[in-house]
């Protein structure tokens, strides 16, 4: 996962951990961890709802998944 991608998103659109967590559904302690990297490996189901309540395009969902679109790798 993308933190710093994430802290861009959280900045620009002025959303707290605190209302993330409200939009969501998920725990802000849990969110904070993500945030702050101690959890480094987040479920998928745990970044689709952030990206779902950021309203990402996919192509910011796989920035925030850790891919970017001048990867090698084509994406």
């Amino acid at each position: 996962m993308n933190i710093n991608y994430l802290k861009i998103q959280l900045k620009t659109r002025n959303i707290s951990i605190y209302k993330l967590s409200k939009l969501t559904g998920l725990d802000d302690g849990m969110l904070n961890r993500i945030i702050n990297g101690k959890t480094t490996k987040p479920q998928i189901t745990t970044i689709v709802k952030i990206a779902k309540a950021l309203d990402l395009t996919n192509d910011e969902f796989a920035e925030l998944c850790g891919y970017r679109k001048d990867d090698k790798n084509g994406i």
